[in-house]
């Protein structure tokens, strides 16, 4: 469990000296659910302050002088390095595609709010979803049976229909990261997939720019109290967040979440008109940067402000021998059927 999730026997400490040795009685919904379908929680995993960007003790163990990740480190890891089979993560940004990437797993994050957050530590209420990085499609799937009580995944299409999508961000991939996705795209298409290229989305004009608005009005007033009465505690970085965020107005977040209501609509009519089982698109610019960072989430904001499903799924090594892989992106409240299609796709990439 990543420590901003509460169990009654373990403390939750966010990162933060704030809550160093802090506990509770209950467990947070996630872990309710995941006890009752049979799961053995065996302990918390390190997560960078308060789920933001500062880095934190866990390393890459594919690369100890490389991130993991951020913000679910510890989890990432944990999974990377087999300790444990499945372990949960958040994600407000990209934090839990992103260490998936980092970490060479499988990471998946459920469409916003499809998980409860009830006992989670929050930091953008509008973007905040409960994700889990496993070995596997199979558990990431079985995962997500456990935590909505419905049926495994559904058979995929005979014959998936994935679009390949640079997005609006390309500018910030790193050489890689082309070779990885084009190569994944061509290993899917002479396995039997319809792969069509997908030029940038105007739909998706604003909605980067939106999220960080949303990102920066909601922030400050989340960690309220701790900055009222801590603020000497919280890190000099989260201290600059904070207070560069504090210029946005009420005004500007309702702007903000109009548009953002408003790519969510048109990105739906554009998945179901197209007939598209997912969007191929980058997970992360590419092999995980040195300790001292925990990586660009450049590729995943977009895909957490729609709120859709999306699933990191490991194809290899880049050219220093650390992982790298592609992010599978599908529709609002169709999550079954995206990992159904990822592990279609996780297939025809191990063959």
């Amino acid at each position: 469990m990543k420590d901003v999730i509460d169990t009654a026997d373990l403390p939750t400490q966010r990162g933060s000296p704030i809550y160093a040795g802090r506990t509770t009685r209950h467990d947070a919904a996630c872990v309710a659910l995941a006890r009752r379908a049979g799961a053995l929680v065996t302990g918390k995993t390190a997560t960078t302050e308060f789920a933001l960007f500062t880095p934190t003790v866990t390393t890459n163990p594919h690369d100890p002088k490389r991130t993991p990740g951020g913000s679910s480190s510890g989890s990432a890891a944990a999974v990377a390095d087999r300790m444990v089979r499945a372990a949960f993560g958040t994600q407000t940004v990209g934090s839990v595609i992103r260490p998936a990437a980092f970490c060479g797993v499988v990471g998946f994050k459920p469409t916003h709010q499809l998980v409860p957050l009830t006992g989670v530590a929050t930091l953008v209420p509008s973007f905040d979803t409960v994700g889990w990085l496993t070995r596997s499609v199979i558990d990431a799937s079985a995962m997500l049976t456990a935590m909505t009580g419905g049926a495994p995944a559904a058979e995929p299409p005979p014959r998936l229909r994935i679009g390949r999508y640079r997005s609006h961000q390309w500018h910030a991939a790193q050489p890689e990261l082309a070779a990885v996705l084009d190569d994944a795209a061509n290993r899917l298409t002479d396995a039997g997939a319809d792969v069509v290229d997908v030029d940038p989305l105007s739909h998706l004009d604003g909605v980067f720019e939106a999220s960080e608005t949303v990102m920066a009005y909601e922030l400050p007033r989340v960690l309220g109290w701790e900055r009222q009465q801590h603020e000497e505690l919280i890190s000099p970085l989260v201290r600059k967040m904070l207070t560069r965020s504090d210029g946005v107005d009420i005004g500007g977040h309702q702007r903000a979440q109009r548009a953002l209501a408003e790519a969510r609509r048109a990105h739906e009519h554009y998945l179901a008109a197209n007939s598209l089982d997912g969007l191929l698109t980058p997970s992360a610019p590419g092999e995980a940067p040195p300790i001292a960072t925990t990586g660009d989430s450049v590729f995943n904001r977009t895909w957490t402000s729609l709120g859709v499903p999306a699933v990191h799924l490991p194809t290899g090594a880049g050219p220093l021998g650390l992982p790298v892989g592609v992010q599978l992106t599908g529709r609002a409240w169709a999550d079954d059927d995206l990992l159904a299609a990822a592990a279609r796709v996780e297939a025809m990439l191990a063959s």
